[in-house]
């Protein structure tokens, strides 16, 4: 364990047990993780930062292996857990190490509530304290060793400041009769579980530019996407250090037959090309010998057509939320997505019976939306 005055670097079982002793002691604790997702393919959690107001701990789990005490701190519920935008973070610790974090308080989750016009940490932190945060950390690899002394400052300051953000926000929330509201997303956040992920051949749809490609290019491009993801994991990078979006997209539209033929192609360095050029000409051949029968065809819509009342209903929706984000400050978006509007414009009144049939229709918006919601539903 090594001390600095703003942080105190934990990497040994015993260090992690004397923070593990303190930080259990604590009524809240701020909480934030830094990971390598834009580095490596299979991606992880490098570092964890915990501060009870006063001290900063910057433990080190690749060092510990399995930061496993910190368990039984995370899940006690007497302990408030903050953190800013805490979604990935949760789902981190729980797929990672198991971990259950809750009860927990998100400060940029209540910013949002707030209706606040600046909702990101550094934002709500120079705002609230005069403190500027260095940001320039944000890109690093944090699953390189050592970190340097500005990493590890950077990841202190992250936390160093929530609680106390979490006591302004909470009591804005409470005068504003939000704090409800706020407590149902969070502990919607906090059960948030890791779903595994496999790979979707038919997600190169969503590159930019896909959809107008013709029907031949659309096929190259599926088996470029498919190519880039094998490399990706065989060398254990983010797809995107292999080969831009954009560059697949090129070369689906140019179909090259030689390693010569993707010269010109932006992202394509003569170095790229000696390392994919090969697997670039195989996906090519393989999108050219698709028959015209199987070549891929951009998805469409799943919804059916919606009826006069249910656009009707939509309407109606629409403008009662521009009236009531404007009453309450709130961004639109935020009162109530454009998608959980139109689930229930499609539902009717039984929506608001079975919230369950309407994605995103928190308790705060049922009770928000009763009072109108004959005039509005029928």
């Amino acid at each position: 364990m090594t001390y600095a005055s703003s942080y105190v670097w934990v990497d040994t079982a015993e260090g992690l047990g004397e923070a593990v002793a303190r930080l259990g002691r604590a009524r809240a604790l701020a909480v934030d993780t830094e990971a390598d997702s834009f580095y490596h393919y299979f991606h992880k959690c490098c570092l964890l930062q915990i501060s009870d107001g006063d001290v900063a701990y910057l433990i080190d789990p690749l060092a510990l292996r399995r930061p496993d005490p910190l368990g039984e701190v995370f899940a006690e519920p007497s302990i408030v857990k903050v953190l800013h935008a805490a979604e990935q973070d949760v789902l981190y610790l729980r797929r990672d190490y198991g971990f259950q974090m809750s009860p927990l308080f998100d400060t940029m989750i209540a910013a949002q509530l707030l209706g606040r016009p600046i909702i990101g940490l550094a934002g709500l932190i120079e705002t609230h304290f005069g403190v500027k945060l260095d940001k320039g950390c944000q890109r690093d690899d944090w699953s390189r060793r050592p970190l340097s002394d500005r990493q590890k400052i950077y990841a202190a300051e992250d936390v160093r400041h929530l609680i106390r953000l979490r006591d302004i926000l909470r009591a804005e929330l409470l005068e504003k009769e939000r704090l409800a509201w706020a407590e149902e997303e969070f502990g919607l956040v906090a059960r948030r579980a890791w779903e595994p992920r496999s790979f979707d051949p038919d997600a190169f749809w969503t590159i930019k530019g896909a959809r107008d490609l013709a029907p031949r290019e659309a096929a190259i491009l599926r088996e470029l996407y498919g190519a880039r993801d094998e490399r990706a994991r065989q060398a254990d990078l983010p797809p995107f250090r292999i080969v831009s979006d954009e560059a697949l997209l090129a070369l689906a539209k140019r179909k090259p037959g030689s390693i010569a033929d993707m010269e010109g192609i932006k992202g394509l360095t003569p170095l790229v090309r000696r390392r994919i050029g090969s697997a670039v000409l195989a996906a090519v051949h393989q999108g050219l010998a698709i028959p015209d029968s199987a070549l891929p065809i951009p998805p469409r819509g799943q919804g059916r057509r919606k009826s006069a009342a249910t656009l009707s209903r939509l309407e109606r929706l629409r403008e009662w939320r521009r009236g009531r984000a404007v009453d309450l400050g709130l961004d639109p978006g935020v009162l109530f997505p454009q998608s959980t509007l139109e689930a229930l414009a499609v539902a009717g009144l039984p929506g608001l019976e079975g919230p369950e049939l309407v994605p995103g229709l928190r308790e705060w918006r049922r009770r928000l939306i009763l009072p109108e919601a004959r005039a509005l539903l029928a």
